[in-house]
């Protein structure tokens, strides 16, 4: 199925934004499905009448976040793995919204791209003066750059708070619903701590970032990795940490075991004796190591990113539509 693009060229939104969310729109409404086929950049770049890299840019930015595959000599696909429900009550009501408030501005004279306009700065205002996304994770750095991470791909602004720091959430108004997004790990904890909020906790999906990628990719078949946890991780999470970085190196013959924080006298020991090639420390450890510790060739954080193609069903359940 393919769709028709629409192009405002006179709106202060970018032109290359006005493509994702079309495309967005056309995923949500069903116009579009995973496997789908979308026009390619000349195509497109002939219908709106805009250059081509607007129309590039709009895609690699849609594949960046995991919804698009551009594969040359084919052409430009709907990930296959993207997961959309087939029947969302959140779209007719949408959609029912929308239509109802056209309506009413249209038979009151009112243009309606230019009310779509006024709506959008009155949302806006209400948003800033109503914060009611937040991203919660183990420490205040680690959430301020999950949540800025989501911020520029939702287009939405998205507020970092370490867990010890979600009674703060207790003086926001809770006349609607806050959004408390967190890491499938801090689900149930993030939870746990939400429970006398009017709150709904989702979680969503990371990966690994490229470098991480490049880091594990240059090591040499047989080497042993190690994961350093504190001791609540490491006995509430060990597991499934250790599964999914066997998972997602799975075609890297290196051997990964998850321990315990000791000491980093303990940690350099095991470096040097050979016992492991590389120690990833996790995020919640890492600010407080030494910087020496830290500089050592051997010795990475754990790199992970937001992942927006497994997410797109937490941002749904948000009610974030585009």
């Amino acid at each position: 199925m393919s769709i028709r693009f629409y192009f405002e060229p006179y709106s202060q939104i970018p032109p290359h934004v006005q493509i994702i969310d079309r495309i967005r729109l056309a995923l949500l409404t069903g116009q579009l499905r995973p496997g789908d086929t979308l026009p390619s950049i000349r195509d497109v770049e002939a219908e709106l009448g805009v250059s081509r890299n607007i129309v590039r840019r709009a895609y690699i930015e849609l594949e960046t976040y995991g919804i698009l595959k551009l594969r040359h000599g084919k052409g430009v696909i709907v990930h296959s793995e993207l997961s959309y429900p087939t029947d969302l009550p959140l779209v007719r009501r949408s959609q029912r919204l929308c239509q109802e408030a056209l309506t009413q501005a249209l038979a009151a004279g009112l243009v309606g791209t230019s009310y779509a306009r006024m709506l959008y700065q009155v949302a806006l205002e209400q948003e800033r003066s109503t914060q009611r996304f937040y991203f919660v994770d183990s420490t205040e750095p680690l959430a301020k750059e999950r949540a800025d991470q989501i911020s520029r791909v939702w287009q939405i602004t998205i507020v970092g708070l370490a867990m010890h720091q979600m009674n703060m959430l207790e003086e926001v108004s809770q006349e609607t619903p806050l959004k408390i997004f967190t890491s499938y790990y801090r689900y149930g904890e993030v939870s746990g701590l939400a429970g006398h909020l009017n709150a709904d906790v989702i979680p969503i999906g990371l990966k690994f970032t490229e470098e991480m990628y490049e880091e594990i990719n240059r090591l040499s078949d047989g080497a042993t990795v190690e994961i350093i946890l504190d001791e609540h991780d490491f006995a509430s999470y060990g597991g499934l940490i250790l599964a999914n970085y066997q998972r997602a190196f799975a075609s890297k013959k290196v051997t990964f075991k998850v321990k315990a924080l000791t000491t980093t006298n303990d940690l350099k020991k095991r470096l040097k004796s050979g016992e492991c090639q590389v120690l990833v420390i996790s995020n919640k450890l890492w600010d407080d190591l030494p910087s020496d510790f830290k500089r050592m060739k051997m010795v990475t954080r754990a790199k992970m990113e937001f992942d927006g193609r497994a997410s797109e069903q937490s941002r749904l359940r948000a009610g974030i539509v585009v």
